[in-house]
């Protein structure tokens, strides 16, 4: 009889193992809603990548083909727009208090300098000018690739940040 007792004790706790197993399973599930949130921002991001990237690539191929005057003034008319749009992002990050916009604005800037400085790469590395335009096409390509990945890890980690309720015990 004692024997019985054993295996039904065993049997309940392996049960009650599977159970929990299962509820820790299922609370390090991220509902659909908050992944379509993630995907939404992560596309959002790509799609900034392939528009700098194809802005880059744009520039590298046009000084292959267009003419020397036509194409600085087209950098230093292009700079001074992008150096609008980044100073109007960061008007309104100041005034929404939003650090996306903030990044984004930044990002845009950094598109700018490197569109100025590009019209005196043309005259100094004449020779060099479109493998540096494509090294700086791969850096930006690298920095996107590592800001989604960090974008991913931390909205994650503010999901189960948000579900912990430790916190909440310890107020109690």
């Amino acid at each position: 009889m004692a024997k019985k007792s054993e295996k039904e004790i065993k049997k309940i706790q392996e049960e009650n193992i599977q159970k929990l197993g299962e509820e820790i399973r299922q609370s390090k599930k991220i509902p659909k809603e908050y992944k379509k949130k993630i995907k939404i921002q992560i596309l959002f991001n790509i799609l900034i990548l392939l528009v700098m990237s194809i802005y880059l690539i744009c520039l590298n191929v046009s000084s292959l083909y267009l003419d020397t005057k036509v194409y600085l003034k087209c950098l230093k008319i292009i700079s001074i727009v992008l150096a609008v749009i980044s100073v109007v992002y960061f008007e309104l990050s100041y005034r929404k208090d939003n650090e996306k916009l903030f990044l984004y604005g930044s990002e845009v800037l950094a598109l700018a300098i490197i569109t100025l400085f590009s019209v005196y790469g043309y005259y100094i590395y004449f020779n060099l000018f479109n493998k540096i335009l494509a090294i700086i096409t791969i850096i930006f390509v690298v920095y996107y690739l590592i800001k989604i990945l960090v974008i991913k890890r931390r909205m994650k980690k503010k999901y189960f940040d948000d579900q912990n309720d430790i916190s909440e015990i310890v107020k109690k």
